[in-house]
């Protein structure tokens, strides 16, 4: 693993911190030597899925619902600032990932992650224009590399793409957000962070990584996955709890002035994600602010929420086809970049027939050629 990785361990550096490939798929490791473990060397895998997780894959688990699915596309697709956020180990980089497949194969993606977990040999082979940066540990501090601020700052000059942050945890907090708040990121911007709700977000990103409280708002979303235990304390549920949106208009405190307002929230008695009043009134800022860009959502709340309910039907559709013809092939990143693809072509077609984007007729072309697919 030192080889491998070019990463010390020793004496001097008893940790190494990286990833490789195991059977059944790719693995992140941690790794502990003498002088930090008395008994001797120490070991810790993380293996990740072979293939990248997909919405659908994350439906039919009941990590996520249709409709949430649903939205969380059409903020990925309205380029807008999204943090993942959760305990370890609660699927943060797994939803990331699935996010990632939603941005359009002619959009470039620069990522930068110290352990890559992020699966992007397989979105290069699925037609992705993807830039892979590895940074620094912030563990082992190895001088040959560069520090994920220096990464940030780098991948800037590449040109417009949308930025995936594999963990957002030191300095480079700083200049990611510089970045935001200045417009020099004008697509998606993903990352992860550790935290169990939008405020603790909110707490760590200002009072732990000191990035100043105005610079903050150049977040728009938050969401929340965590674990969720079962009443007999024996099983663990990793389920979306809240999307959040993270509202402008405040000084201070956005807790304390109401600049946290869930979109989605987790409800227990249902074990799934229901939509707030705000999102179901056409009250979203940050999903208004997506339909300004668009000449036939602007002010038309009504045609923004049938594209997200669009999106839900094709999610739901995707998992209901797979398991009528039990054929879960369907729901992996092939068939599902695919399938999001053909969307993007039909919206358009139906848009330059009927002078607009029509739900109904989009998803009747779109089912159809999912019927021819299967």
């Amino acid at each position: 693993f030192r080889i491998k990785s070019g990463r010390p361990l020793d004496e001097a550096n008893p940790v190494l911190d990286t990833d490789t490939e195991v059977p059944g798929g790719r693995a992140r490791v941690a790794i502990i030597q003498e002088n930090l473990s008395p008994e001797g060397l120490a070991f810790a895998f993380r293996r990740h899925r072979s293939r990248a997780w997909t919405l659908p894959l994350f439906i039919k688990r009941d990590f996520i619902n249709p409709l949430g699915a649903g939205l969380l596309s059409f903020i990925v697709d309205g380029n807008r600032s999204v943090l993942f956020s959760g305990t370890r180990g609660a699927g943060k980089t797994s939803l990331l990932s699935a996010s990632m497949l939603e941005i359009l194969k002619k959009e470039r993606i620069v990522t930068v992650e110290d352990t890559r977990e992020i699966p992007i040999r397989q979105m290069k082979d699925l037609g992705f224009n993807i830039e892979s940066m590895k940074s620094r540990s912030v563990i082992t501090q190895v001088e040959n590399e560069l520090p994920a601020e220096e990464a940030i700052r780098t991948s800037l000059r590449l040109g417009d793409s949308a930025l995936v942050i594999g963990e957002v945890r030191s300095d480079e907090a700083k200049t990611l957000y510089e970045a935001m708040r200045v417009g020099a990121v004008a697509n998606f911007v993903g990352g992860t962070i550790h935290g169990e709700s939008a405020y603790s977000v909110f707490d760590r990103v200002v009072n732990d990584l000191n990035v100043p409280k105005t610079s903050f708002k150049a977040t728009d979303i938050i969401v929340s996955v965590n674990k969720i235990k079962s009443p007999d304390g024996l099983e663990t549920y990793r389920r979306v709890t809240a999307i959040t949106e993270v509202r402008k208009d405040w000084t201070d405190d956005p807790m304390e002035e109401d600049a946290f307002v869930d979109l989605m929230r987790y409800d227990s008695n249902e074990d799934m994600l229901v939509p707030t009043d705000t999102l179901k009134n056409g009250e979203s800022e940050i999903l208004n602010r997506i339909a300004e860009n668009i000449r036939e959502w602007k002010n038309d709340w009504e045609a923004v929420w049938g594209n997200i309910k669009l999106r839900e039907r094709m999610k739901k559709e995707i998992v209901d086809k797979a398991e009528e013809t039990d054929n879960d092939e369907l729901l992996e990143a092939e068939f599902v970049v695919k399938a999001n693809q053909k969307y993007h072509i039909l919206a358009e077609r139906v848009s330059e027939e009927y002078g607009q984007q029509d739900p109904e007729r989009i998803f009747a072309r779109w089912q159809e050629w999912l019927e021819h697919q299967v």
